[in-house]
């Protein structure tokens, strides 16, 4: 049923916590109709009241990191399920005290007035797709960690370790491990352990991220944003899931802010400085268009010298020129796929040729030295 068809006679405020929820259920004129406040395990008890209310309702729950077993069952107690932008409402309201029914009044009101910022709801498809791809980088994170643990512990002893994959560090271990003394081969070996396990498991999981983003819904966004030097498959599956459909951003600057990309702006003594990223939007978002982007630079001359030019503004901190070149990236991929043309790379940098180069002269100054 469309919104502008619908006249709504009970707008319910949801205020989320881990253990309780206040629900605040007001008529079209902002009268109060019911309050609820109740333990999160009581689901029958918060249908029930849900059903109560004048229909049709429609219902606003604030957003917060857990709130996708509520809008799954109580989706169906409603007739209408959105949920309410936290950041955009916080800004709204001030600085004021928090206080649970006060908040989730305030969005029950602001529902009836049609002047509550609302967020996007994923589907099932989008959200189980969005489910593997951050299952993927939470494996990734442990496998780095895993993996900067094993270099300072050979940097500590003052060696050259392997690759640092699964097999290449079983076979250092076997061959070179006596160097090492005992503690630090013990815990050595338990980090070749964790990384051998997460590729073990990050294997059928690749599988299952492609199978998925193959369906004739992803395909094509995804066979776009692959254009992109740097964006692979496992990238493009994780940033069209997370993003969604593109149109329902504006424009760029909207898409930029959704993801936690835009600086947040500091006021003081009548001067606003730009500071850190917001981070309000998906961390497996930023963390796929940060690496992308860095990937990207590699391969493009012109983005690397951007890089490189926002490397030395930031007083050679490459974590935040890296952040840029991610915000960057996020606005390029809109302009993608708002015209529908696929990205249209600068001058290759050669660095696998570089690099290849590189490697022959030495290879070759071996083999003299050798000969000699």
């Amino acid at each position: 049923m469309s919104e502008t068809i619908v006249a709504y006679q009970s707008f319910v405020g949801v205020d989320l916590h881990k253990t309780t929820v206040t629900l605040v259920a007001v008529a079209p004129d902002g009268a109060t109709i019911a309050q609820l406040t109740i333990n999160t395990k009581c689901r029958e008890k918060i249908a029930a009241w849900l059903l109560a209310l004048p229909r049709p309702s429609r219902l606003a729950v604030e957003a917060v990191g857990f709130v996708e077993w509520f809008i799954e069952c109580f989706r169906p107690r409603v007739d209408r399920i959105d949920i309410a932008d936290a950041t955009e409402l916080a800004n709204r309201r001030g600085k004021r005290r928090k206080r649970d029914p006060g908040d989730a009044r305030d969005v029950a009101l602001r529902l009836a007035r049609g002047e509550c910022p609302l967020g996007y709801i994923a589907d099932d498809e989008l959200m189980q797709l969005r489910k593997l791809g951050r299952h993927w980088r939470q494996l990734s994170t442990v496998q780095a960690r895993a993996k900067q643990c094993m270099k300072s512990m050979l940097l500590a002893a003052n060696l050259r370790g392997p690759k640092f994959d699964g097999a290449s560090a079983q076979r250092w271990l076997l061959a070179h491990g006596h160097l090492l003394k005992p503690a630090q081969r013990r815990a050595f070996a338990n980090f070749t352990h964790v990384v051998q396990l997460i590729e073990l498991q990050r294997q059928p999981l690749r599988f299952a991220i492609i199978e998925a983003c193959r369906s004739e819904r992803f395909a094509p966004l995804t066979k776009l944003l692959r254009s992109v030097p740097g964006i692979g498959e496992i990238w493009s599956c994780i940033i069209a899931a997370e993003i969604g459909p593109f149109d329902r951003f504006p424009n760029a600057d909207a898409l930029e802010f959704w993801a936690g990309l835009t600086s947040d702006l500091k006021e003081s003594a009548g001067r606003t400085q730009p500071g850190p990223i917001t981070k309000a939007g998906s961390r497996t978002l930023r963390w796929a268009l940060c690496n992308a982007a860095v990937t990207l630079c590699q391969s493009d001359a012109k983005q690397e010298a951007i890089r490189q030019r926002l490397i030395r503004k930031t007083g050679g901190i490459k974590g935040k020129a890296n952040t840029a070149m991610g915000r960057r990236l996020v606005r390029i991929l809109y302009a993608m796929v708002r015209d529908g043309k696929p990205y249209q790379a600068g001058p290759s940098r050669r660095r696998n040729a570089a690099a290849n180069k590189a490697r022959a002269a030495k290879i070759a100054r071996k083999t003299r030295k050798e000969a000699a």
